[in-house]
């Protein structure tokens, strides 16, 4: 063989596997060829526990996936902060190979965020009855009510706050003597602060299930710690008597 055949056979050689490499990175819906060395590190992870794989807990190596199926996976592992240091180093080969296509994820997912509604509502309808006779001069108790609660969360841009309401509406099934008012029970902002949680507004306090304190103040709160333990402090204004006199 001459060296100019030579130097064809090698730049047709080159030029084949570039636009091989260049097609597989346009097209994400390309499968992962079956002996690629991505399965048997995508398995590793699995067994280590960082990747969960299928609905049963395992992962089926023996099927191939496209390269945008490989990203998503790999994305997933990425979301992970408490890996191992080899584990880490698998992670991040995959990441250095499918690094177009999580790229092209990220955008994906960003664009249908902004595209997406940033409010989401909650709520429940709650029927209560109860009827007390008593002996004592406190006199009997009937109770026949349902309350309609909303709780709408509006997310504020990208920056881990949310705006918090919860609105009540109580309907007296007993009598006609309903006031028809809503009332805003609750309305705060709630995010991340120099590596706290902070609420500001009329925010809820729950301390100790509820058996110490289970209602709203007109202030805020500031949450800190470990997950293992966590410290609040709050300060603010407390109403006690907005639903009563007890």
């Amino acid at each position: 063989m001459s060296k100019k055949t030579l130097v064809s056979a090698i730049t047709a050689a080159l030029v084949v596997g570039a636009a091989s490499t260049t097609f597989a990175a346009a097209n994400p819906f390309s499968d992962v060829p079956a002996d690629s060395w991505a399965y048997d590190t995508v398995t590793t992870l699995a067994t280590d526990g960082v990747i969960d794989g299928y609905p049963d807990g395992t992962y089926q190596g023996q099927n191939t996936m496209t390269r945008y199926e490989m990203a998503q996976i790999v994305a997933r592992a990425m979301a992970k902060t408490d890996l191992e240091k080899a584990d880490k180093a698998l992670v991040d080969k995959l990441a250095a190979e499918f690094a177009e296509e999580l790229d092209n994820l990220s955008v994906r997912v960003a664009d249908l965020e902004k595209k997406s509604d940033n409010v989401k509502w909650g709520g429940e309808l709650r029927y209560r009855y109860y009827d007390i006779d008593r002996d004592s001069s406190l006199g009997d108790e009937t109770h026949n009510k349902v309350l309609f609660r909303l709780e709408p969360k509006a997310y504020i841009g990208n920056s881990g706050w949310t705006a918090n309401a919860r609105l009540d509406y109580e309907m007296n099934l007993s009598t006609d003597e309903n006031d028809n008012n809503v009332e805003v029970d609750r309305a705060y902002v709630e995010g991340p602060l120099f590596g706290a949680t902070v609420t500001a507004g009329r925010t809820p306090i729950f301390t100790a299930q509820g058996m110490l304190f289970d209602d709203h103040i007109s202030g805020g709160t500031i949450a800190f710690g470990s997950d293992q333990f966590t410290t609040t402090l709050a300060a603010g204004r407390y109403n006690q008597n907005h639903d009563g006199n007890d």
